[in-house]
């Protein structure tokens, strides 16, 4: 399950990552103990810690690597955490045995621990590193709830499409999908994001189309959709070459392609019962192969002659090894 989930974040992470050289990369970690070291040094100093877990084979590795680089990003973490990355992959730095002990489900995952190794907040999901600040910051109590004032408007009434624009575009930034948070001042996010998920369908289901096809609301769309059904992939299926024009074909594309691959996997991993039998996951594939998707899996395959049979036999891969994980996690199997 832990790879599955890597692979549907990354596996349309096509070029992201060749922007990062515009800025310099730091040659030292701000990672610099072990986890049991990080323990006794928390103790001596009373300091919460950092802990980062990650999977080096995880798309979203190397993009957070960068991050934690950072100036600002290390000097924060520096100023307030004893910090420690925890490969959970690693047998011999006890990485999987960690990784149990504070069930971490996916990577990357952020817990911020007390000096007696208790945890008291986690974070999920790779952050550009202003997100992240702003996240921890709000974790730990240096900074209120930022959506609060947004949310009283809102819940009082307020509609002007302005408004619920920039609300929702601000919930993108402060909120990152699959951010799991336990505190005492929010909901768990997965209450919070169904609840932005139906503003974001309101929103765009109440407009005009012409009114939609504008960089702002290509973001929005882009946070507020996961599968192929959703009123904001409609839009942009329906108006391919608008949107195109107002964003780029990599970008558009990029979206659609990996909207098409959740929904494909979902059904997969709805629908699909049998392990090692039934899969009838290629026949879902022809999705991308219908106009006017089509159009983004031929940009694809300019840039890879192979993408899409690439993507088939990963999916098909990783929707086996999510079955055979389930099949052996669930009672029955233990008998």
């Amino acid at each position: 399950m832990k790879r599955f989930l890597c692979f549907v974040v990354g596996v349309l992470t096509l070029s992201g990552l060749s922007a990062l050289g515009s800025e310099p990369h730091y040659g030292f970690s701000v990672f610099q103990e072990s986890f049991d070291d990080s323990l006794e040094k928390a103790k001596e100093a009373d300091l919460s810690i950092f802990v980062y877990f990650y999977e080096p084979d995880c798309a979203t590795y190397e993009y957070m690597d960068y991050q934690f680089h950072r100036a600002w990003v290390w000097q924060f973490l520096n100023e307030r955490f004893i910090n420690v990355q925890v490969d959970a992959s690693e047998e011999e730095s006890n990485g999987p045995s960690l990784a149990k002990k504070y069930n971490i489900n996916s990577y990357p995952t952020y817990l911020i621990l007390d000096h007696h190794g208790k945890e008291t907040h986690r974070a999920t999901q790779a952050m550009e590193g202003g997100v992240f600040i702003d996240t921890i910051s709000w974790l730990i109590g240096e900074t209120e709830f930022p959506m609060a004032e947004q949310d009283a408007k809102y819940e009082a009434g307020e509609r002007d499409p302005d408004f619920v624009q920039q609300y929702l575009l601000d919930a993108r930034i402060v909120l990152p999908k699959n951010l799991d948070i336990e505190n005492l001042h929010m909901k768990a996010w997965g209450e919070v994001q169904d609840k932005y998920m139906a503003i974001a369908k309101e929103y765009l289901t109440s407009q005009e189309p012409k009114d939609l096809i504008n960089l702002q609301d290509f973001s929005i769309i882009k946070a507020y959709s996961n599968i192929v059904d959703d009123p904001g992939i409609k839009l942009v299926l329906d108006h391919f070459d608008a949107f195109v024009e107002t964003t780029s074909m990599k970008q558009v594309s990029e979206t659609l392609l990996e909207v098409a691959l959740n929904t494909v996997l979902i059904r997969a991993i709805d629908e699909i019962k049998p392990v090692g039998g039934g899969l009838e996951l290629l026949e879902d594939f022809q999705l991308f192969e219908e106009l006017p998707l089509k159009k983004a899996t031929d940009w694809l395959r300019s840039i890879d002659a192979d993408s899409l049979l690439k993507l088939e036999e990963y999916s098909l891969f990783y929707v086996r090894q999510f079955l055979i994980e389930t099949e052996a996690a669930s009672p029955d199997s233990e008998e």
